[in-house]
């Protein structure tokens, strides 16, 4: 097997698959877990936005699509019609138009969302109104549950593809 191509999978399904499993995680287990702690979970926000966490996400993800879209153009020979036409070809794409999907879902709704909700609750520690707290509280509630919601619908368009790329050399 060529040496392109071997470097163009493992970089593909390595980076695909921590991409994959933040978009389970994030949505399903942490920021649930961030609702509960309340105001606790501010200070949690403001450590993965110093560890750059949505930078690291959008670069799993960027390493993943363009690995795969130049894998998929080499095994496709420049994306051929015989082979973009054959069911493996189309299983192919369909996952790419999937993740293509989930990448930007992920980029202009979840990635916003949560990292303005991060933002402001490192400012909740400093408030002492109560009302001020509460509404900020509301708003933060608010942020996470739009990123959560984009978040889920992101994982399951990443599972499908993922799906999809897994049984497309069988078809």
């Amino acid at each position: 097997m060529h040496i392109v191509i071997i470097l163009l999978r493992l970089l593909h399904i390595v980076f695909g698959a921590l991409w994959v499993g933040v978009a389970i995680f994030v949505p399903f287990f942490l920021v649930p877990a961030l609702n509960e702690a309340g105001p606790a979970a501010g200070p949690v926000m403001g450590a993965l936005q110093r560890r750059g966490m949505s930078q690291v996400i959008a670069a799993f993800a960027g390493t993943s699509i363009l690995a795969g879209v130049l894998l998929l153009w080499r095994v496709s020979d420049g994306f051929g019609p015989v082979f973009m036409g054959s069911h493996m070809g189309i299983a192919l794409s369909t996952g790419a138009l999937l993740s293509l999907i989930g990448f930007g879902i992920g980029m202009a709704v979840v990635k916003p969302a949560m990292e303005r909700a991060g933002t402001l609750s490192q400012g909740l520690a400093a408030m002492t109104s109560e009302s001020e707290r509460a509404a900020q509280m509301a708003t933060i509630g608010a942020l996470r549950a739009r990123g959560a919601a984009g978040g889920k619908i992101v994982a399951w368009l990443l599972l499908a593809a993922v799906s999809a790329m897994a049984v497309a050399r069988y078809l």
